[in-house]
């Protein structure tokens, strides 16, 4: 009779559960590690043991110091068996403090999880079954949309964290942790990962799959730089995340991603990468742009005044730290002879559309008011030969009623001081 009973319910209605980490061996704790804010310049500290009742202790105390305030604890990376499995099942004891549940897949990277929060009872024994659905992916502590949902057989690393910006100690008591397979046909499928997610990624697809760095990846498109980052290398990238690009005016944005300013947005981000691996307390070379970055590593990690919000993200080809403001590189010192080819340029860049628009005499002021400033303030970066066809090229525009002409009379003068200047 039992035999049809069960024939009749479906025994694949049965859940099937299979261990995923037990601490009955003190040998267990070897398979785990501790990580705490202090990787960010903070100060909080957290750690582990199996006690004499055989359960996983992770205590410690939370600091807010130093812009900090998280402690976590996280298995090393195993491949753990668990394709099929559709929830996971932890018994843990706290202190009344909302933990994080995080797991760990193939495809994520160092300060990324899918996470879930667990509000413990204060010394109560609670046994928590969380669907794989209700995971959540989330990066540097914030969620991030559209990333690819969780599997089951992805599952490399299971770990705990407090970041609930309490100061104080804390306690959380771990008994076990179980995968279970429901069986039940109706249960929520579980996704695989698409193919382009397998194995390690570059710098490029790391910043991709956090989900925060849209602009800076634009922004790197624009300037032709997708290709260098994301070569051999290796190359170390100081990332503004979105909300550092939020807080620049909005024109100046837009200003750099238009075609005709491709150099300077290259010239910007460059500033942002340097060559080789540096990792959190090194002392930076000179970028990609050419000039230093100044590191700041006592208390807070700072580049350049920027705060580093998350460091050592580790990419196949480099390593990523994420800043909360986008470098500028200082201006250059320029000769008397390039600020003087420079105030050229910027005639000639100004005058040619409005030459080609058909306002011949809007050009030929503008080529008027350069020439005249160059015999003011740029006099001695010109030689006397220069000095005084400049002066020719205006008296004879002003004698002449064409304003086409007037534009070409002036525009050859410029052109001829730029290459003088060129050589000087």
């Amino acid at each position: 009779m039992l035999l049809l009973l069960l024939c009749s319910i479906g025994l694949a209605d049965v859940p099937t559960s299979k261990p995923v980490a037990e601490f009955t061996d003190t040998a267990a704790a070897k398979k785990w590690i501790s990580l705490n804010d202090n990787v960010m310049g903070g100060v909080s500290d957290g750690g582990f043991r199996i006690n004499d009742e055989k359960n996983l202790e992770f205590t410690g105390t939370i600091s807010l110091e130093r812009q900090g305030g998280f402690a976590s604890i996280r298995t090393r990376p195993a491949e753990l068996g668990l394709d099929g499995s559709d929830a996971i099942v932890v018994r843990v004891k706290g202190d009344g403090r909302t933990y994080y549940f995080d797991l760990r897949t193939s495809t994520t990277f160092p300060a990324a999880s899918y996470r879930t929060p667990l509000k413990t009872q204060k010394n109560t024994w609670q046994e928590m079954r969380i669907p794989l659905k209700d995971f959540e992916f989330s990066a540097f502590g914030k969620r991030l949309a559209n990333a690819d949902r969780l599997s089951a057989n992805d599952i490399q690393s299971v770990g705990f964290t407090l970041a609930d910006k309490q100061a104080g100690p804390f306690r959380l008591e771990i008994a076990w942790i179980k995968a279970e397979k429901s069986g039940n046909a109706d249960a929520t499928p579980v996704a695989t990962s698409p193919a382009v997610a397998d194995g390690p990624k570059d710098i490029v697809e790391t910043a991709a799959a956090a989900g925060q760095f849209k602009t800076l990846l634009a922004a790197a498109e624009a300037a032709g730089l997708v290709d260098a980052l994301k070569g051999e290398g290796p190359l170390t990238v100081f990332a503004p995340n979105d909300e550092a690009f939020a807080k620049v005016p909005k024109g100046v944005i837009d200003e750099l991603l238009k075609p005709e300013n491709r150099e300077t947005l290259r010239a910007v981000l460059s500033y942002h990468v340097v060559p080789g691996k540096i990792l959190l307390g090194a002392q930076a070379p000179a970028s990609l742009e050419g000039r230093s970055l100044a590191i700041k590593t006592a208390g807070t990690f700072e580049v350049n005044g920027a705060k580093v919000l998350a460091s050592d993200i580790i990419a196949t080809n480099g390593v990523i730290h994420v800043i909360d403001a986008v470098l500028i590189p200082p201006a250059k010192r320029l000769t008397p002879s390039e600020a003087a080819r420079a105030v050229i340029e910027l005639a000639i860049q100004r005058g040619v559309p409005l030459f080609n628009a058909g306002q011949h005499a809007a050009c030929a002021a503008v080529y008027e008011v350069t020439i005249e400033s160059l015999l003011k303030s740029h006099t001695e970066s010109l030689a006397d030969k220069d000095r005084s066809a400049l002066q020719a090229a205006l008296n004879n525009m002003r004698a002449e009623k064409d304003a086409r002409q007037q534009a070409w009379i002036l525009r050859g003068a410029l052109d001829a001081a730029h290459e003088s200047l060129a050589g000087n």
